[in-house]
Parts: C-alpha cells; structure tokens; sequence
C-alpha cells in the first residue's frame, strides 16, 4: 500500500486475505512468507521498499518457488522494477507467478509484453495523479491552507489550533539552543521523556525529526511547500489559517543555529563550539606564548585519589605552544565558575532594570523589505525594465540579508543574556555546552601564568581575566 494514514494496514489485511484464499485452492501451494511494504510508495523514484528487495533476492536465491500477488501494479509500478523482476524469472524459469486478478507467464513472450504494458498504465496513472496533487497543494499553499498528510507536531487533530503541551517543548527547545544548548541534549531530553513524533511511532524520537520540528516554517505561521516558504503574487510571504507557536523572527534565528551557518552569532567568541567537553577548555591561553591550553587527564587517577583528575596544559613547541604553563583543572573550574556566577547575579539586576530591549535595525529592515516589494510591482506594471529592476534590487538584496544576519544576532545574544543563572546548583545541572556559553558570555579568555618551580597551591593572583566588552 502506497499510503496508509493511519498505520493500521486494514488495506494489507484485505490483500492478504484475497491472495491467502487464491492460493489455498491450487494443489501443492503453500504461503511461507508475506512481504509487506506498507505506506510505501512503488511509484516514487527514490523510495525504498526493503521487502521488495528481499522478495527479489529470495526469488532469485532458491529461498521460495514463485510469488502470488493481489495485482501486478502491487508487485511493481515502475517499469524499472518490473525488468528486475523480469530478469530473475529468465534466470528461473520454473518459478511460479501469479496475480488475483489476471495472470501472467513471464515466460512468455506476450504475457511479458502485456505485463509492461499493464505496469507503465499504472506508472502513467500515478505520474497523473502527482500532477494532479501537486497542482491542489499549490492551490492550498496560495490560500494558506493545509495540505494532506499528518497533523504536525506542535498543533491538535485539526491542524488550526496549538496542542499546548508540544507546543511548550518547542518553545523550551528554541530557548535551550538560542543559548548554546546542543540539538542532541535536546533529543536526549525528549528521549527521557518519552516524547514521540506527530504520527506516534514506536520507536524513541531520533535526531533528525527533533531538528525537523523545531525547524519547521509552520511554527511561525509561514505556508512551506517541500520545506521552502510559499511566497504569493505579491511577493509576500503566504501566512497559514493556523495558530502561529514562535515568531518568524525568532524561528530565523534558530533555524541559523541548527544549520550552522556561516555566521557567527558570537563573533567576540570564536571558541563558543559544541566541540568541547571540558568547561575551559580554549578559554584559557598561556601568558608566555599566547597559545590555546588544552586539557590533559592524569591516567593514574582514581576516585579518592589525591589531586586534580585532570590539569590544562599549553601545548608543546611542536603543537604551535611553549610547553611552560600547566595548571590543575578542578580548581580553576570552580575559580571561574564562582566568578561567572557574580556576573550573572550583576546581570540579572541589570536586567530588571533595563528591561528588553528591540532590536535596532527593526525599522530599517521592514523600509528594505517594503522598497523591494514596491520594485517587484513596479516591473510587473512595466512601470520600470527587468534591467532597472534587477539593479536596484541587488543591493537591497544584500542590505536585507545583512541585516537579517544582525537580527539573528542580536536575538542569540539577548537569549543567552537573558538566561542568567542565579544558582550554583543551577549551572551544575546546565549541559556543558550550556555552562560554556554562559562564562564566555562575560569572559573572552583568561591568561595563566606560570607557577614557578615547586608551587602547588592553586594561586589566583597568577590567572589575568580578559572580560568581554
């Protein structure tokens, strides 16, 4: 069955009952195995339907003596997949071949020919129902209406209005990443709490649909066709009929973080990466060589044993660093971390303060958005030439995307602003992507000097802050 909306194979269960009672009539045959593709297309090039191929391989391996059908275009509605069936019957001529419906010798010349014939109708039928398909979703994404399908994660049964308890992990999500949380905590975190996917599979949520959802261009309202926003007549972007989750604004910004652009949300940073697994780790540089230190664990370390486990170390001369400067990592941790927890505290107070605050290039983008509207109608009227048009939009073009790029800035930096902990115990539960986002979001680097010969106390007159601006 090429689709099965609601999984339950109610359309699988008829076929096999029909081919069951087919085959319990003829003398000797006997059904060993079913092979079953159900909610998969046949007619789509790039689907793959693995019970298909299993059938083809055990066929061709001796494993079965012939296959029984409800109908040819079940077996194959790509002519393509046909002539592999085709080939592994010349290679096997005593396997059997049946169908409900009508019969065909594979042996034969003419039942061959009126088998491609059968199998490229159903390609046909299929091709036009696409087109036919594909032309009402462009209706319905011009009216900003919903298409078929699922209901989407994050909306109720009808699709229009917010199902509140998703809609409360998406938020949450979008505010974890925005200040530096990883998309694999959060799956990890969906994991735990068992949460699944709008069509309720059985298997636990994975990576990529986690990423799916809290992309999606439905959250904000915008109508997407095959993942890219519907733009209208007037060159504006189409709005759906549902209830909107986030604002485009914000959906932008995380989307930036998911894709890993090029731009750098935490330009004053170029350390900020999910690459580290130690909290200070390209945090700190030697005072003698400037060089990035490193961590390094002590093999011989054990719980209870005396020490730091590990210690941060400026790489050798032939690793770009001096060598010259190692320090234990525990209490530079905890040094650190105390100091980042004043920031935070003298951050949150600023805060309140304060108040948010609206992104400053707001007005001026809306004035590109809307000259370059006013271009696109222009050329449409023959009011001005392609040629005119083209040179006077590019540049707006560019402006637009430059701005877009700050405002996702600014709205990262205001997150991760915004997201103070007040709490020691709080940071310790933060991942630790979290808490290295947090410090470097006041401090640029610390420079360790060496301790000299002999020292082992931990002395924090030889560590220089450089905070951020």
């Amino acid at each position: 069955m090429s689709l099965d909306k609601d999984g339950r194979e109610e359309g699988v269960d008829r076929q096999r009952q029909d081919y069951e009672g087919f085959a319990s009539v003829r003398p000797g045959w006997q059904i060993v195995d079913h092979y079953i593709d159900n909610d998969v297309s046949a007619y789509k090039k790039n689907v793959k339907r693995p019970e298909f191929e299993r059938l083809l391989a055990d066929l061709a391996n001796g494993v079965l003596d012939g296959l029984v059908s409800y109908d040819l275009d079940r077996v194959a509605r790509q002519p393509r997949d046909l002539e592999r069936l085709i080939d592994v019957y010349d290679s096997n001529p005593k396997l059997i071949f049946a169908t409900i419906k009508s019969d065909y010798d594979l042996s034969d010349p003419d039942d061959l020919l009126k088998a491609r014939i059968m199998v490229s109708m159903a390609h046909k039928s299929s091709a036009d129902t696409a087109r036919r398909i594909k032309r009402k979703h462009l209706e319905l994404a011009k009216e900003g209406k919903n298409g078929g399908g699922h209901r989407a994660f994050g909306w109720n049964a009808d699709r229009l209005t917010v199902n509140e308890a998703e809609a409360a992990l998406i938020r949450k999500a979008h505010e974890d990443l925005l200040a530096g949380t990883r998309i694999s905590t959060v799956t990890r975190e969906w994991q735990a709490q068992g949460v699944q996917t709008a069509r309720k599979t059985a298997a636990p949520i994975s990576r990529t649909a986690v990423k799916a959802i809290l992309s999606n261009w439905r959250l904000c309202g915008y109508r997407a066709v095959k993942g890219e926003v519907f733009t209208g007549a007037d060159g504006k972007k189409v709005i759906g009929e549902w209830e909107a989750i986030t604002t485009p604004e914000r959906l932008e910004a995380v989307r930036a973080v998911l894709e890993d652009t090029k731009v750098r949300y935490d330009s004053k940073n170029p350390n900020d990466t999910n690459a580290y697994r130690y909290l200070l780790s390209g945090i700190l540089r030697c005072a003698n060589c400037m060089a990035r230190m490193s961590p390094n664990l002590r093999n011989t370390w054990t719980p209870g044993s005396k020490g730091s486990r590990f210690s941060y170390r400026c790489p050798t001369k032939g690793d770009g660093g001096c060598g010259k400067v190692s320090r234990a990592g525990e209490p530079l941790d905890e040094w650190i971390t105390a100091l980042v927890h004043d920031a935070e505290a003298a951050l949150a107070a600023t805060l309140e303060t304060e108040g948010p605050e609206d992104w400053p290039g707001k007005t001026r983008l809306a004035e590109v958005e809307a000259e370059i509207t006013e271009l696109v109608e222009a050329q449409k009227a023959r009011r001005i030439s392609p040629g005119v048009a083209i040179a006077m939009i590019e540049p707006l073009e560019a402006e637009k995307a430059a701005l877009k790029a700050e405002q996702t800035r600014f709205i990262v930096d205001r997150t991760r602003a915004a997201n103070t902990v007040s709490l020691a115990d709080e940071f310790e539960r933060l991942p630790i992507e979290r808490q290295r986002a947090v410090i470097m979001k006041h401090i640029k680097a610390v420079m360790v000097a060496p301790a000299g010969q002999g020292a082992r106390k931990f002395n924090p007159d030889l560590l220089e802050v450089v905070w951020a601006a």
